[in-house]
């Protein structure tokens, strides 16, 4: 819910939405709230949110495993607050979390006074943003209601560039300052933002209204967007993101259009008995109940003698052909949202998925597409030591933010000398890998040699070095004969 128009009036700032981006998010929502409701449906015409399948599955690869790790630089309590901090508010939501980027084009991570929260893009408003799309500044929308009020909050979060004096040196210098404004709107409908009000008068109560923070440690917001790695060819210019189907909308419609046709035909397939007006009627004044199969079509032209009181009727299902037609959708869908061609295959009663081994197998391109979206999470500095991305930028933010409250979330203190304390390390599952596979080949480089036998209980087999070196040993022994001779005989 978007209230552009009153925000910016609010605010006194332009925002950045076009009437594209506008109706596109719109669209996106329709297919992914309510339990779908694109605007093709109708009475004929049902969805299988076949989109959501795919943001379900792409979710899925992509956060696979993943296992995110804090250290610290120098002895402190930094590492283990952004520790908690990451495991509670992404890692353990980190599929949801990507759910949504990939389903709406890009979620907005944002510090929200107590921890992370990821807002899709009926929720924000960019205010301002470079060359290179990074967003700086941003309306925030949060929402409640009791009873019949309903609130809103709108929090404008940018840098404002001022001049200032030096107290040392006297002299005038340019500085960046982070600010954070927020009013309070109540209105008795929820579709509108009605009339600002003190925050006093909201359950946020204890936020201040203006914000300032200028003591240079923020040179990046306290919010992150994070983009799916899609280009926006529905607006070149806008900040914001799409989702990965947001170039086969029309083959999600078609899709819809063959699941329904394939419905309707098997719910009328019933073979059915036509019967003339002249049977219902004596059916009818007898009390005789006929069965559903029975179809009254009114005159079966009996008066000739030619004609029959009783005729059956038996459907042909076109099966084959809509079952073609479906995967004919499925697999451009899925070709154009980076899967590789027959990754998902309707076999005529579910929809079924590639397995790992199968992705290993094929072209790579499904491999890659999830490489791709991880490398927005976690990817290598050019020419550096260094990695960056959204994950780096949560643990910036909370890093930030403990450093602003001077206290962590079970009220550790935290100084000022805690600042860029940490190094984060990030990590996935390979999605080639194939469990069997791998402990067939580590069975023969043991056999070979290559491995002690207890390396290869530990990685294969899930024993502990000690339990496996102890197993190995009795193993050894018992092969081993008890005296100098072949059968222990001296």
């Amino acid at each position: 819910m978007l209230f552009k128009t009153d925000a910016e009036k609010a605010f006194g700032v332009e925002t950045y939405l076009s009437p594209e981006m506008d109706a596109a998010i719109k669209l996106w929502e329709s297919m992914e709230m309510d339990g779908g409701k694109p605007p093709w449906v109708n009475k004929k015409v049902q969805t299988i949110r076949f989109s959501n399948t795919i943001a379900e599955e792409l979710a899925r690869l992509i956060t696979q495993n993943i296992d995110i790790k804090v250290e610290g630089l120098r002895t402190g309590v930094m590492p283990e607050q952004i520790q908690k901090y990451i495991d509670k508010y992404f890692k353990k939501k980190s599929n949801e979390i990507i759910y949504k980027m990939v389903a709406f084009g890009g979620v907005m991570a944002k510090w929200d006074g107590e921890g992370i929260e990821f807002l899709t893009p009926d929720r924000f408003l960019v205010t301002d943003y470079d060359s290179s799309g990074e967003i700086h500044g941003c309306i925030f929308f949060s929402f409640y209601n009791t009873g019949k009020k309903f609130y809103t909050k709108a929090e404008w979060h940018r840098y404002k560039t001022e001049t200032v004096k030096n107290e040392e040196t006297g002299e005038s210098e340019t500085v960046k300052k982070y600010y954070v404004t927020s009013k309070a709107f109540r209105s008795d409908n929820q579709n509108d933002i009605g009339r600002e009000i003190p925050l006093t008068e909201t359950k946020w109560k204890d936020i201040s209204p203006k914000v300032e923070q200028n003591r240079g440690i923020l040179y990046q917001p306290l919010f992150s967007y994070v983009k799916c790695p899609i280009p926006n060819s529905i607006d070149h210019d806008s900040p914001l993101g799409v989702p990965c189907f947001s170039n086969c909308i029309v083959e999600l419609e078609g899709l819809d259009i063959a699941m329904s046709a394939l419905k309707t035909e098997t719910k009328n397939s019933t073979p059915m008995m036509i019967v003339d007006q002249s049977v219902i009627q004596y059916a009818t004044m007898n009390g005789i109940e006929l069965p559903e199969f029975i179809a009254n079509v009114g005159n079966l032209d009996t008066g000739n003698g030619s004609g029959s009181p009783v005729e059956m009727w038996q459907p042909t299902l076109q099966v084959t052909t809509r079952i073609e037609g479906i995967n004919f959708y499925l697999s451009v869908i899925g070709f154009k949202c980076g899967f590789d061609p027959g990754y998902f295959v309707f076999d005529g009663q579910k929809i079924q998925m590639a397995t790992a081994t199968q992705v290993e197998s094929t072209e790579r391109r499904t491999v890659n597409t999830v490489l791709s979206y991880r490398s927005v999470l976690d990817s290598p500095v050019a020419n550096s030591d260094g990695r960056v991305g959204a994950i780096h930028d949560i643990a910036y933010i909370i890093n930030a933010a403990l450093i602003i409250n001077n206290k962590g979330e079970d009220g550790t203190y935290i100084p000022d000398n805690e600042y860029n304390n940490y190094k984060l390390f990030c990590d996935f599952a390979d999605l080639t890998a194939n469990a069997e596979e791998d402990r067939a080949r580590a069975l023969m480089l043991t056999d070979k040699g290559f491995y002690p036998k207890w390396y290869y209980l530990v990685e294969n087999e899930g024993f502990t070095e000690e339990e496996a070196k102890a197993m190995v040993a009795e193993a050894q022994a018992e092969q081993q004969p008890e005296g100098g001779g072949l059968f222990g005989e001296e």
